[in-house]
C-alpha cells in the first residue's frame, strides 16, 4: 500500500462515517426519526471534510517504495525509494454526490503530491554497480473517484466500495547525491515505473482502508445512548438509508428502552412519515415521531416512575389546602363525618403510558391515571377511602436546547384539565365535580412539574461528533415534530 498511518483517526474517518449513511436505494420503512441530508448539507460535509483529509495526507507514514526498470547506459536495475516524507500536497477541485443505483461519490481533481525520499539503485547483471542518494518527487494533475456503497447489518451501517480509480497526469523524480547528473538523464524512466506502481496501490489501500477498517471503526459506533440508570435510547438504523440526486436519508428506531426489561415490545408501532421537500433551503432536516415521546412514557410508566405519593409534608409549595379530612368537610360530608379531623395522604399514579398526539396545530398530551385517597387513623392504620379515575389533558411545547457538545429536544407542558370518575369508595358515593379545582391544583403543582422534569432531560439528536445546528427551526405535522436547521463543524468554524 502507498499510505497507512498507524491508528484510524476521526479526522480521517469523518467523511467515511457521513457516508456510512448513504446506500442503495430501499423502500422505506416506518421510523422513530429520519434524517435528510440535502445537497447543501452534502457540500458542507465536502468542504469541513477535504482540508481534514488534506491535513492527514501531509502527516500519513509512506511505506518504503521499490521495484525494477530498464535504464538506458545502465541497463536493468532494481531501485529502491526509503524515509519517504510528504512536505506539500493540495486538492484544488473536489466533489461529493450521489450515484444512482450505485452509492455516493468522492471525487477530487488536479491535485498535487510533493515527496522528498532517499534513492537506491543496484544492477542486474554484473558487475552490479550500486549507487545512492535522496531524490524530490512531484506528482501532479491527480484525479481519484471512489464511490461508496453501504448496507445494514445488525443496526449498524455497513459499507463496501463499488468502484475506484486513481490517475497520475505527471510525475518527476530529480535525484540528488551519487552521479545524479547522469540518472536525471533517464529519471523519466524511473518515474514512469514509479507512477505505475503508485497508481496501481492506491486503490488498492483506499478499498481495504474502507472495507475492512472502516467497517471495523462503524461496528464500533454506538446504536444506543444510556440515559438513565433504568433508560436507553435507540438509534439504530432499521433498514439501509436511501439517496436520490438531491438528498440522501437515514431511518432510526428512536425507540426508549428500559434496560432492567431490555428485550421487552414496545405495544405500538411509529407511523408514517410525509415524503421529503421538493426543496430545501437547510443542510439537514430531521424528523421525530410521536412514536419517541410515547415510547419514553411508555417506559416511564413501566419502571414505575410516573407516581407521587403526597403526604402533607410533601404538599407542593403554594397548596391552600391541608391533607386533612377537615379540608374536605362541605365538599366530601360523609369523609369528616366517617373520618373527623384526621390526616390524609394521597398516591397519584399513572394507570398506562401518558399518549402525545401531534398535528400540524397542537401538540396534546393526554394520561390515564387514578387518585387514591386514603385516611391516616392512627400511628399504625392506614385505610382506603376512595378512588377516582382521572384523564389529564396538557398541552406541549417542543425546542431544541445544546448541552456542552450535544443537541437536544426537549418538551415543556402545560396543563388543561381532567375528566374524572369515582372508581371505588368506602365511604359512600360523592359528586367528583367539587373536587375539580382540588384536582387541578394537585396537577398544576404536582404531576406537570415531574412531568417536564423527564421532558427537559431531553431526546439526544444522533449527529456526528463536534457538529451543532445553526439557526434551527421546529415545525409540527401529523405525528411529527420537524427540525429543519444548517450545520457547522466546531473544529472547521
Amino acid at each position: 500500500p502507498l499510505f497507512r498511518s498507524n491508528s484510524l483517526s476521526m479526522e480521517r474517518l469523518l467523511l467515511l462515517v457521513l457516508l456510512s449513511w448513504i446506500p442503495e436505494e430501499a423502500t422505506s420503512l416506518n421510523a422513530g426519526f429520519r434524517i435528510e441530508i440535502t445537497e447543501k448539507g452534502l457540500d458542507y460535509i465536502r468542504q469541513v471534510a477535504v482540508p481534514m483529509l488534506v491535513k492527514e495526507l501531509q502527516n500519513v507514514a509512506i511505506p518504503d517504495q521499490s521495484g525494477s526498470a530498464d535504464a538506458p547506459v545502465i541497463g536493468g536495475i532494481d531501485y529502491s525509494l526509503t524515509n519517504i516524507k510528504g512536505s506539500a500536497f493540495s486538492i484544488p477541485s473536489s466533489s461529493l454526490t450521489s450515484v444512482a443505483g450505485k452509492g455516493i461519490e468522492v471525487t477530487a481533481s488536479g491535485a498535487t503530491i510533493h515527496l522528498t525520499a532517499d534513492w537506491h539503485y543496484r544492477e542486474h547483471s554484473w558487475p552490479h554497480i550500486s549507487d545512492s542518494g535522496s531524490c524530490d518527487v512531484s506528482a501532479s494533475s491527480i484525479s481519484l473517484s471512489v464511490v461508496v456503497s453501504i448496507g445494514e447489518s445488525s443496526g449498524h451501517p455497513t459499507l463496501s466500495t463499488v468502484s475506484c480509480s486513481f490517475n497520475i497526469g505527471h510525475l518527476d523524480v530529480d535525484f540528488h547525491g551519487g552521479a545524479s547528473w547522469l540518472y536525471n538523464l533517464f529519471s523519466g524512466t524511473i518515474a514512469d515505473a514509479l507512477k505505475g506502481s503508485i497508481q496501481g496501490s492506491v486503490c488498492n489501500e483506499a478499498i481495504s482502508e474502507i472495507n475492512t477498517a472502516g467497517n471495523k471503526a462503524l461496528a464500533t459506533l454506538p446504536v444506543t445512548e444510556q440515559l438513565t440508570s433504568y433508560s436507553a435510547i435507540n438509534f439504530e438504523l432499521i433498514q439501509a438509508p436511501i439517496y436520490t440526486s438531491s438528498y440522501l436519508q437515514t431511518f432510526h428506531k428512536g425507540e426508549f428502552v428500559y434496560l432492567p426489561r431490555a428485550n421487552q415490545t414496545i405495544p405500538f408501532e411509529p407511523g408514517p412519515f410525509p415524503p421529503p421537500a421538493s426543496s430545501s433551503n437547510s443542510m439537514m432536516t430531521l424528523w421525530l415521531s410521536e412514536y419517541v415521546a410515547n415510547t419514553a412514557g411508555y417506559v416511564f410508566q413501566e419502571g414505575g416512575f410516573l407516581e407521587i405519593n403526597i403526604t402533607q409534608s410533601t404538599l407542593p409549595s403554594g397548596f391552600p389546602l391541608g391533607l386533612n379530612t377537615s379540608s374536605f368537610k362541605l365538599l366530601i360530608p360523609q369523609l369528616y363525618e366517617k373520618y373527623p379531623n384526621k390526616a390524609m395522604q394521597v398516591l397519584l399514579n399513572a394507570t398506562s403510558a401518558p399518549f402525545l398526539n401531534t398535528t400540524a396545530s397542537f401538540i396534546n398530551m393526554t394520561g390515564p391515571g387514578q387518585l387514591v385517597a386514603y385516611v391516616i387513623v392512627d400511628n399504625e392504620t392506614i385505610v382506603n377511602a376512595f378512588t377516582l379515575g382521572l384523564v389529564m389533558h396538557a398541552t406541549v411545547h417542543v425546542s431544541l436546547k445544546q448541552n456542552g457538545t450535544q443537541e437536544f429536544v426537549i418538551g415543556n407542558a402545560t396543563y388543561l384539565r381532567s375528566d374524572m370518575t369515582l372508581v371505588h369508595s368506602n365511604i359512600g358515593d360523592f359528586p367528583v365535580e367539587g373536587l375539580q379545582a382540588t384536582v387541578n391544583l394537585v396537577f398544576t403543582l404536582g404531576v406537570i412539574p415531574l412531568l417536564n422534569k423527564y421532558g427537559a432531560a431531553g431526546f439526544p439528536i444522533p449527529v456526528v461528533d463536534g457538529v451543532t445546528f445553526v439557526n434551527p427551526s421546529v415545525a409540527q405535522g401529523q405525528g411529527y415534530i420537524q427540525i429543519s436547521t444548517d450545520i457547522q463543524d466546531r473544529k472547521s468554524g
